[in-house]
């Protein structure tokens, strides 16, 4: 254990030999980099090299992140949810190429019946957010705004060509899919067939019973202020995705609520600790560089040679964010680099945490954080981290 001079920050965990600059970044986040509490997780080859945790769970109460604290990961989530999905469609339940309506008709209206399921999670299917008026406690409602989606028409802007990112609509979209094909919720399904067989600590929303685990999520300074342009912007089509409701209330307590944590927002409310993050990275990892004969531990090399083979390269019109996905949905590198990280894969989510698997390396890495302070570079964070572990496992592979 390493302890800095204040109490609150001490660090918890180990790092195997070759690792311990990963813990120096971890520690330098708290002391200089304003993280409040948080966790860091590697894999590689199926073994923990590096598990982090420390600061404060709850900075109102000054709860301790523990060992098995569990965090939300925003969008992070949307990687999960591509998770589940393949899973069925290694199984031959669902195609990615097929139209939505096959598995859900009532979708079919107002001009839908030919987006794919791959259009939905690639952000391609020109239906990023619901249309009608929500309030904040209506998108927990998950069956409720699947109806309204299959109600509305696609987008008709010309700024929807490409990748038109939205927060939460391409995960009620799949979470009704995999109700119709498989007769069980998306939770639930995913409980069953994906973390329970593999011990994940993973839940599209938790239980009461598991409340007392979560941290508090709140808003570092100057969080808010980042998204002024689009929640107080009078552009209709940036209303509909950013302001219907907005994703980040001015009060931050939004995301403490029940509804948020016991409720399902698939794209979302993803919840967990880090070592799971990584583990479930970590097999993905080693399945995408399997022998295509192998018996996989997650999904099939055939399956995740397809579902990270990049299918879209569009920087979103609206949000000015370059964006790449791979066809199964899952979030890329904007380019191949050299060294153990450059092909990853995985999808990071808002005030960030960091969620990928590294193939070339057989890495999974996760990094998850209750105080959310900034999108993209400005946060140094997870960067930070990243080149750390990127640079160890660099100097294992020459050692």
């Amino acid at each position: 254990m390493t302890a800095t001079d204040d109490r609150t920050r001490t660090v918890h965990g180990f790092t195997a030999p070759g690792f311990e600059e990963v813990r120096e970044e971890f520690e330098r986040n708290m002391t200089e980099r304003d993280d409040q509490g948080a966790a860091l997780a590697v894999t590689q080859h199926g073994v923990t090299v590096v598990d982090l945790w420390g600061g404060l769970a709850d900075s109102t109460t000054g709860r301790p992140w523990q060992r098995d604290t569990m965090q939300m990961i925003f969008s992070g989530s949307k990687g999960v949810l591509v998770t589940a999905l393949l899973v069925l469609v290694d199984r031959g339940i669902l195609d990615l190429g097929a139209p939505v309506a096959r598995y859900w008709p009532e979708f079919a209206a107002n001009g839908k019946a030919d987006i794919t399921l791959r259009e939905v999670v690639t952000f391609t299917a020109r239906v990023p957010a619901v249309a009608a008026p929500l309030r904040q406690e209506d998108i927990s409602d998950a069956e409720g705004m699947a109806r309204l989606l299959a109600r509305q028409a696609p987008e008709s802007d010309e700024r929807a060509e490409g990748i038109l990112y939205g927060p939460y609509a391409a995960g009620w979209i799949v979470a009704e899919v995999v109700r119709r094909s498989t007769g069980r919720g998306l939770d639930r399904f995913f409980a069953e067939e994906v973390a329970g067989p593999l011990g994940l600590d993973i839940h599209f929303g938790i239980t009461p019973d598991l409340d007392h685990r979560m941290a508090r999520t709140e808003y570092g300074t100057g969080f808010l202020p980042q998204f002024d342009g689009f929640f107080t912007s009078d552009d209709p089509l940036t209303q509909r995705i950013w302001q219907n409701p907005r994703p980040f209330p001015a009060d931050e307590e939004t995301w403490n609520r029940p509804d948020r944590r016991f409720r399902m927002i698939p794209a979302a409310n993803v919840i967990g600790t880090a070592r799971s993050f990584a583990r479930m990275y970590g097999l993905l990892a080693m399945d995408a560089a399997r022998d295509p004969q192998e018996r996989p531990a997650l999904l099939s090399r055939t399956l995740l040679d397809e579902a990270r083979a990049v299918h879209v390269v569009k920087t979103d019109q609206l949000i000015g964010v370059p964006m790449v996905y791979g066809g199964g949905g899952y979030r890329l590198r904007t380019k191949e680099r050299p060294g153990p990280d450059g092909n990853s894969f995985g999808h990071d989510g808002a005030g960030g945490s960091a969620n990928q698997a590294w193939p070339r390396a057989g890495v999974g890495v996760s990094y998850v954080m209750n105080r959310m302070i900034a999108l993209g570079p400005d946060d140094k964070r997870a960067g930070s981290l990243l080149k750390a572990v990127s640079a160890a496992i660099g100097r294992r592979a020459d050692a």
